[in-house]
């Protein structure tokens, strides 16, 4: 197996730019039909961050039709050039959440560990067996016991395309890290100093590939967004009996503010718009000459994205239906999207290259439903027996 190429066929109406245009359509029609009122009155509520999961997960999936499962660059642009911004929601939404979690009550490693590690071990510890079962059987593949064990202990130092079982794995590594990290240099009182601390670690082993990684490229573009999670709530964190001033000015602002909120939103769809399509390091040269890497560059550039997005999340007053579902199943999505469309494609064979990507996200979906569904009896036996 490898990547295709799609044929630009202007008399079969299957052009490159016709494709991603209907996508572009559907994306957009979905999106707006979905829309309800908000009904939360939080800053950041559950809603909203599995609304910026959903948009998360969304940018990987269409960076990997257009750069992995095609070889047509061109295909899905704009909607495949973010994925880094995607990957680095991600960790911002679990530093955040682990956060709240643990201010609110806090946990020993060892309980956190079989509470919170486990459980992000269990959808993907049965998703990968599938993956070797299904390789076994009808691609005829087969890994070393070796590639196995490390496997199964979260350990990808690569993320080959077709050669991988799943080559978007190498963020499960860097994820664990993360949350084996977590409670190791977790202070209630001082949460930002955890926040440092993490960012300073993973910085020091993205920058320097201290356990020569393959995948090190991907890892060091992702080195901060974790603690930046911790930040933001420790800003929004509220103490019994007291007012948190920086909340109160937010709401006051989203709620009160009627032009200015727009502004406000419209700057920062602004600032998505032209950073998106200038995140490498040519593009600030100068920059570049201060940071001294150009990784540096390009890190910092889908962060300023990063905090754009959630900036209009929190200030949006409608909620997306379509969004929070991709969010809600963003994890499972992550863990089967790849191995589906790369080795057991069926819809880019016999479909239109927009209608393959539209049944895709609708098997995405159900597949990760299934996923779900085999997780829950695991998780909450497991559950039973580790409190």
């Amino acid at each position: 197996m490898g990547p295709i190429t799609l044929a630009n066929d202007v008399a079969s109406f299957t052009t490159l730019q016709l494709s991603t245009f209907v996508v572009i359509a559907f994306a957009i029609l979905v999106l707006f039909t979905t829309l309800k009122q908000s009904t939360h009155s939080d800053v950041f509520p559950v809603s909203v961050t599995n609304e910026l999961k959903g948009l998360g997960i969304l940018t990987v999936v269409f960076a990997h039709f257009a750069y992995m499962k095609v070889t047509n660059a061109d295909f899905l642009f704009p909607l495949s050039i973010i994925a880094g911004v995607g990957v680095d929601l991600f960790l911002f939404m679990s530093g955040f959440g682990l956060t709240v979690g643990m201010l609110k009550r806090p946990m020993k490693t060892v309980d956190f560990y079989k509470k919170r590690v486990i459980k992000i071990f269990i959808p993907f510890w049965i998703a990968l067996i599938i993956m070797f079962i299904a390789d076994a059987l009808f691609m005829d593949k087969t890994y070393s016991v070796g590639y196995i064990i490390k496997s199964m202990l979260g350990f990808f130092p690569t993320a080959d395309g077709f050669g991988d079982v799943n080559s978007p794995f190498w963020y499960i590594t860097w994820m664990i890290m993360f949350y084996l990290l977590y409670p190791l240099v977790f202070f209630k009182d001082k949460p930002w100093l955890s926040a440092i601390i993490l960012a300073v670690i993973a910085t020091i082993i993205g920058t320097f590939n201290i356990f020569d990684l393959g995948s090190n490229w991907l890892h060091r573009l992702h080195t901060v967004a974790f603690s930046m999670g911790i930040i933001l709530a420790w800003l929004l964190q509220v103490k019994d009996g007291e007012k948190n001033r920086f909340i109160e000015y937010i709401k006051d602002f989203r709620d009160n503010s009627k032009d200015m909120k727009y502004i406000v939103i419209a700057i920062m769809f602004v600032i998505v718009f032209y950073v998106s399509q200038r995140t490498g390091a040519g593009s600030w040269p100068s920059l570049t000459a201060i940071l001294g890497q150009g990784f540096f560059v390009e890190q910092l550039m889908s962060i300023v994205i990063m905090l754009a997005f959630t900036v209009i999340f929190i200030l949006k007053k409608v909620d997306s239906k379509f969004l929070t579902m991709y969010g809600v199943y963003s994890y499972e999505v992550y863990l089967i999207h790849w191995p589906l469309m790369a080795k057991y494609d069926i819809f880019f064979v016999y479909l239109p290259a927009w209608a393959a990507v539209i049944a895709w996200l609708v098997a995405f979906i159900l597949v990760s439903m299934l996923l779900q569904r085999l997780v829950t009896p695991v998780s909450n036996f497991v559950d039973k027996i580790t409190k």
